[in-house]
């Protein structure tokens, strides 16, 4: 080596001594790899400057009344500037910018054309998968000229629930969107969801080739009074009971004079606040209405008189109060110990004049919380007197009222807690309701956001929480269970699902006191109240989200095998809980919640015909038709309830069918859905056995494999015209 030569050239790197890329390349080099800072605060508080703990939403949003703004990603923006900058670098370093790839070792240049080339592939390649994706979804309603292929359980896991059976058109139009049934009075449409016990009967029973002869059974019936489904009366609820001029002193005095006496007023309140605002809290703060109810007697004994009265208040209290109180009172009269006859025409009366001080007050335009609360009372008593529809149909307007007064909406941090806590309770009172209503019809809910948190005492901990507090994240499961019903799904997602809100359901009941999970650790007679209350609503509520297990549609499938035992047991436990339910307060058979789950669930049993092997079900049945029976052999067949009376009818035909040799395959509870037991003749004849029907409708039938078969024969009431 010479010593003239330069000496950098001797300490080069082989092979890069040559080629020493420019300062400026190395600094964009640089510059490219450096690694982005990822954002910690959500984008409002980056604008503004202040501080975020980082939570969804963070706290400083959620005081400033605007969650729904809290997001980590600007608006304009896709995703943070570290997966912007990060975007032309591949896992392995490789940067594909600027149409340049930097490997390891070196640099591989690519002209512009072979760059927008391969960029333009991907980009048929991602619209290739978006709409495969859309096609997948699509499957789940089968058209009308669509070919259909059988069940394979090698593809179980990938098929949409509503395709796992051959279908025709009619019967897919049933499984995704329900069906149109007919009310007994006026004739008029009533639409069912597709997920309801109705609608389950007619996918699995209308227009199957595996049932003939069932398409000519089934025709324009009403399906819906054997599950307290329907209205049983046709009379307007809130009809004008006087006929004067609107809030005239006439109408208010009429309303001072409907208030009935001391003791009836106090009688009527303690029926309520001991029993039915125990099982359904729709009064935020009953003790408070309480107390107000005894100043206002005591108002009313001291003036003599129409002095007390105006257009504006009545002895003190305004018509907003007033209202409540009425409706308290038709809740109240529902658990009294007068005769059904009684109770009825009375609460009817207090119901009309609830709703007269509704109109006093211009509701509609001037909605308050005692107006909230007042509703939730009429819809609950309305539909305890069996006529759910309209209830349903009352919710949909206290939903709206609800939501222009902001409650289903957190209150500001500066609002007093007692306020929070009472407009809360409100709120959930209304949900508590609208799940109830949901889940039977299975139709939309009303309340489209449940953004809420469960209004929980600071008094109670995991472990001890309340009745109150347990319904209200129930409520939530049940809503949460009819929306996702609405999405179209594989079996496989359903299974997910189920499964997810099974663990919710096991949380809520880790979480409550004990006695309500155990009826030997309650001490009063509330407490047994809510024990059999919440065992009732949280068995059914199970069965409801497992129904899809004992669908024949869904025979061999991993939905079928891993959960169709729960569903029949949840079957057995909420038949079990309405008994409890009974032991404590008659009232069991005159709440509509109670009834309509009790007499579903018992006949979905007996048609499935878990009593023929299965010794709990059929013993508990059994006591079910004995109590119902014993409730309407005291009573003037005049004023029995219809589902009641022809539940009862039902099931006293299912439990007298004998039992034939069952398959040798099938045992205990876990065995497929079939009705092979049953003789078409035998059927028949327990059906006219009472000569109450000239021609059984199971005459020309073959029953061969649905268990839903029978039960369409036997809810069903005669032809209507539509």
């Amino acid at each position: 080596m010479d010593d003239g030569e330069p000496k950098q050239q001797a300490h080069a790197p082989g092979g890069y001594g040559q080629d020493v890329p420019q300062r400026s390349d190395i600094d964009d080099i640089l510059r490219r790899k450096r690694k982005a800072r990822e954002y910690k605060a959500c984008y409002p508080c980056r604008q503004r400057k202040v501080k975020c703990d980082q939570s969804v939403p963070c706290k400083t949003c959620v005081v400033r009344e605007h969650p729904e703004l809290c997001t980590y990603h600007p608006p304009s923006e896709s995703h943070p500037p570290a997966k912007r900058l990060s975007m032309g670098i591949n896992q392995n370093g490789n940067d594909f910018s600027n149409g340049m790839v930097h490997v390891h070792g070196g640099t591989v240049t690519l002209p512009r054309e072979d760059w927008e080339r391969i960029c333009a592939k991907l980009q048929t390649a991602e619209n290739s998968l978006a709409d495969l994706k859309n096609s997948v979804a699509s499957v789940s309603e089968v058209s009308p000229n669509a070919p259909t292929n059988g069940y394979s359980p090698a593809t179980a896991g990938n098929t949409p629930l509503a395709a796992t059976a051959p279908i025709d058109s009619e019967t897919s139009h049933v499984r995704t969107q329900g069906i149109h049934t007919y009310n007994d009075f006026t004739g008029q449409t009533v639409h069912v969801g597709p997920s309801s016990v109705p609608a389950l009967v007619m996918a699995l029973g209308k227009g199957d080739s595996q049932f003939p002869g069932i398409q000519d059974v089934l025709g324009k019936k009403s399906i819906l009074p054997i599950f307290g489904l329907d209205n049983e009366t046709a009379t307007y609820p809130f009809v004008d009971l006087w006929g004067l001029p609107h809030a005239s002193m006439q109408r208010a005095q009429e309303l001072a004079n409907a208030l009935p006496n001391d003791t009836e007023c106090l009688s009527f309140f303690r029926c309520y606040r001991e029993t039915a605002h125990v099982v359904y809290p729709a009064v935020a703060d009953v003790e408070g209405i309480e107390s107000d109810l005894l100043l206002f007697l005591i108002n009313r004994a001291s003036t003599q008189g129409t002095a007390g009265i105006t257009d504006e208040q009545i002895y003190g209290k305004d018509f907003h109060w007033i209202g409540l109180i009425f409706a308290i009172l038709a809740s109240g009269c529902q658990c009294s110990t007068l005769s059904r006859k009684e109770r009825e025409l009375t609460s009817q009366v207090y119901i009309c004049c609830s709703f007269e001080c509704l109109r006093f007050t211009n509701f509609l335009s001037h909605a308050t919380l005692e107006n909230i609360q007042t509703l939730l009372i009429l819809g609950n008593v309305i539909s305890n007197n069996m006529n759910a529809g309209v209830s349903w149909s009352l919710m949909g307007l206290t939903v709206r009222l609800s939501q222009t007064l902001g409650l289903h909406r957190m209150c500001p941090l500066s609002t007093p807690l007692p306020v929070r806590m009472a407009r809360s309770r409100v709120w959930w009172a209304l949900l508590w309701q609208d799940s109830l209503l949901s889940i039977s019809y299975d139709r939309a809910s009303s309340t489209t956001t449940i953004d809420h948190t469960i209004p929980l005492s600071p008094h109670t901990a995991p472990g001890t929480r309340t009745y109150m507090e347990s319904m209200y994240r129930l409520c939530k499961v049940g809503l949460d269970i009819v929306r996702e019903r609405q999405r179209p799904q594989n079996s496989q997602e359903a299974l997910v699902r189920i499964t997810e809100h099974r663990n919710e359901l096991q949380e809520i009941m880790v979480d409550a006191a004990d006695y309500l999970k155990d009826s030997r650790r309650c001490r009063s007679m509330r407490d047994q109240l809510e024990h059999w209350a919440l065992y009732l609503h949280i068995s059914y509520v199970t069965s409801e989200l497992c129904r899809p297990a004992i669908s024949p549609s869904t025979a061999g499938s991993d939905l079928s095998k891993t959960l169709r035992k729960v569903c029949i047991d949840s079957l057995t436990n909420t038949v079990e809980a309405f008994l409890g339910l009974q032991n404590m307060t008659p009232f069991a058979t005159r709440s509509w919640a109670s009834v309509h789950r009790s007499i579903s669930t018992a006949l979905l049993l007996g048609i499935l015909g878990e009593h023929n092997r299965n010794e709990r079900a059929r013993s508990l049945l059994t006591n079910l038709v004995q109590v119902l029976g014993d409730v309407t052999a005291s009573v003037d067949p005049a004023e029995l309830s219809a589902p009641i009376t022809r539940s009862v009818l039902a099931l006293q035909r299912l439990l007298s069918i004998p039992a034939a040799q069952r398959k040798t395959s099938e045992s205990g509870s876990q065995s497929s859905p079939s009705i092979t037991q049953f003789n078409v003749d035998e059927i028949n004849g327990v059906l006219n056995g009472d000569g109450s029907l000239t021609q059984s409708p199971l005459l020309g039938l073959e029953l061969d494999s649905s268990p839903y078969a029978l039960m369409e024969s036997i809810v069903w009431g005669e032809k209507k015209s539509p």
